[in-house]
């Protein structure tokens, strides 16, 4: 059964383009688990996809972690559109994850997750402890490789004003225009708990001012993980009241530069009881895939599913 979960995935944006002529069918109404070889008795979670379909997700699988005892890896998987399907996910190990260094901090502990790979390929932002700090408190930063020549660089920080001493920023993401960066962080100043920053290119090889996504984005809640598609609406994770479970996912359309109108909770099908988390839009922009805590057909701890955007619940 997994192999057509899968398959269905990747001729969803095909089958799609008939509903307007038809009822959907169950490829449009059902909400999919991604199944094996990509889910699997650990944990699984962020994901993001290039615009060939390659795949990058993070998991706590101890199989084929860096190191025994890794919280999360970062993955790597190449769509096969002869087959249509993923194949085997490898970890896409040294430099870009690196074991555990509590000997030099206690909070360097191999921790390696959110990525976010660029729409040619070539570049994945992520979030490490690799520099974690426990004097500053400082439990994570954002970090970029590149592919050069088919090998992927040793990571760098994404320095100020992405990555801070402070705000412990983490989920950064590219939205459509290919060049502002967004990410969350706790730094002052904000309206509370993790709160959405984008910042764009200063032209300098570095970046301008960090800009608030301000109040219909941001509250006294957790906000992260802005994901944007091809309409220019963006897709996030919050915790605020009147959620489904402990962590939702939020839509929001876009108003211009740093402006949305009020965002809009995705709806049962998306949010269940669990922590329903960080929306990624696959090829072809007529599915969302994320990854939950959910109960029914889980595979472990935490899956990654897809379902058909016709499920995501109207504007308010």
């Amino acid at each position: 059964m997994i192999k057509p979960m899968l398959t269905a995935l990747a001729f969803a944006a095909t089958l799609s383009s008939q509903v307007n002529a038809q009822q959907p069918n169950w490829v449009e109404l059902a909400v999919h688990n991604f199944g094996a070889p990509v889910n699997t008795m650990w944990a699984e979670g962020e994901l993001s996809f290039a615009a060939d379909g390659t795949m990058v997700y993070c998991s706590a699988r101890q199989d084929m972690a860096v190191a025994d005892g890794d919280p999360k890896d970062l993955y790597i998987a190449n769509f096969n559109s002869e087959t249509g399907t993923w194949d085997t996910p490898v970890n896409m190990g040294m430099p870009v994850n690196q074991p555990p260094a509590t000997d030099v901090d206690p909070l360097r502990m191999g921790d390696d997750r959110e990525p976010w790979i660029t729409a040619d390929g070539n570049t994945i932002y992520f979030r490490s402890d690799r520099l974690a700090t426990t004097t500053p408190r400082n439990n994570h930063d954002v970090f970029v490789t590149r592919k050069i020549n088919g090998t992927w660089s040793t990571p760098e920080l994404v320095g100020y004003p992405v990555s801070t001493t402070e705000g412990d920023e983490h989920c950064p993401a590219v939205l459509q225009d290919g060049e502002t960066l967004c990410f969350a962080s706790r730094r002052a100043g904000g309206y509370g708990g993790s709160d959405i920053y984008c910042v764009k290119p200063d032209g300098n090889g570095g970046w301008g001012d960090a800009v608030n996504q301000g109040p219909n984005i941001n509250t006294a809640a957790e906000e992260f993980h802005f994901t944007q598609d091809v309409d220019g609406k963006v897709y996030f994770t919050s915790n605020r009241p009147g959620g489904f479970g402990g962590m939702d996912i939020y839509g929001a359309a876009s108003r211009g530069p740093n402006d949305w109108a009020p965002s809009f909770n995705l709806g049962e099908k998306i949010n269940t009881a669990g922590a329903d988390m960080c929306p990624a839009l696959p090829p072809g922009g007529e599915t969302m895939a994320w990854f939950s805590s959910r109960q029914d057909s889980s595979f472990g701890d935490a899956d990654i599913f897809w379902t058909s955007k016709v499920n995501i619940a109207s504007e308010e």
